[in-house]
Order: structure tokens, then sequence, then C-alpha cells
């Protein structure tokens, strides 16, 4: 572990990382529309979350709560948070087509840029946005989330950057609020019945 920062996630655990993910967010209303097919949602919801950990790792930064990987977050600066088509294949975006079809690339893709339209909409200059954050059932609310986000929020109070995050839960805004992030205007994605909100929060005054 650094001295200065949180852990990193090492490529060795990304496998693991991802099917954890597919656990914890198993009946999450994007992961289902993406993968209405129940039977398969777990094996495929983890190729998803496993490209998008690649990613992380390629352009931002991947933090765990410990080795154990009880939990994660992964984090985008706002010059990437847009997953454009290079960035997508070096993180294994060819191999997620192959696994889970090109319906689910499809409605994935529909639902990306209506979320970028979104965070665009809701925050201006540099920011981070928080991609993911997950922790594995069997350790939530035992303070994991809230342990690992800290960190970085606190660093972006001290380097005068906003950040953002969206969530298809309404159960998740409080969490979100007590964090310091104001909850915006809900928005349904075009054509669903996927309703997303969006969460910026500002840098807060240091002491």
């Amino acid at each position: 572990m650094a001295e200065d920062g949180p852990l990193r996630l090492h490529r060795r655990d990304v496998g693991p990382a991802a099917r954890m993910c597919a656990r914890a967010f198993g009946d999450a209303p994007h992961v289902v529309h993406f993968f209405p097919d129940a039977s398969r949602r777990g094996r495929d919801s983890a190729a998803m979350f496993e490209m998008r950990l690649r990613y992380g790792l390629l352009y931002g930064e991947v933090h765990v709560s410990s080795e154990a990987l009880e939990g994660f977050a992964v984090w985008l600066p706002s010059e990437r948070a847009t997953m454009l088509l290079w960035g997508q294949i070096r993180s294994g975006g060819t191999r997620l087509y192959r696994a889970v079809g090109s319906d689910a690339v499809a409605r994935m893709t529909h639902v990306a840029e209506h979320n970028d339209r979104l965070r665009l909409g809701q925050v201006s200059g540099p920011h981070w946005f928080l991609s993911i954050v997950a922790v594995d059932p069997e350790h939530q609310r035992c303070g994991h989330a809230t342990s690992l986000l800290e960190p970085m929020l606190e660093r972006l109070d001290r380097e005068r950057l906003a950040c953002y995050v969206e969530t298809t839960d309404p159960d998740l805004l409080r969490f979100y609020e007590r964090l310091g992030f104001e909850t915006g205007a809900e928005s349904t994605v075009p054509g669903t019945d996927l309703t997303v909100w969006p969460l910026v929060r500002s840098p807060k005054a240091l002491g």
C-alpha cells in the first residue's frame, strides 16, 4: 500500500473484482436492462465489469478496500470519462462483444451515450467521474464504500475539483448526499424505463 494514497487494484485481480461486481450489481436496474436473461446475467455482467475495470486501470485509478477485495472504486478524469472506441478496444471491448452479443452492446452504448450527455449537462470543466463503486454483498453496510471514497474526495477538495456520479438506484441517493453530493433532476433514458439520477460534488472548503 502506498504511504500517501489508497491501495490500488492489481491487474491479476481484475477477474475476481469483476465477478464480485457482478454479484454486487446483480439486481441493479441498469444491469437488468443490459442483460435481461437472468440465466446469463452473472456471466455477462462480469464480462462488462472486467472491461470497465481494465479501462479504469488504463485511463484512471482503481482503488480497493484491501487485498481481500471487499470493495473497489473506479475513478476517471473528465477527459477520459467518455469511453471512445480505441479505449474500449484496448480494454477488451472486442472480447466483451463476443461474450455478450450485439444486442447487449447496443443497449449499453445507448445508455452510455445518454449518461455522457447527462454528465456534461451537470458539470463543466475538469472533474473526476466515479464510474463504479462496488462492495461485495457479504461485506456491505460495514463502511467499506465510505472508506473507499473519502480519501479521493479529500484529494479533490485539495485540488479544487468537482466529481460526478450517477445511479439507477434511488436507495443510494442518501449515501452519496452524506458524502457531499447534490442530486440533480432524474432523467429517463429514451426508449427505456431506466431512470438515472445525476449527482455532483463541488470541492469543499479545507479546514
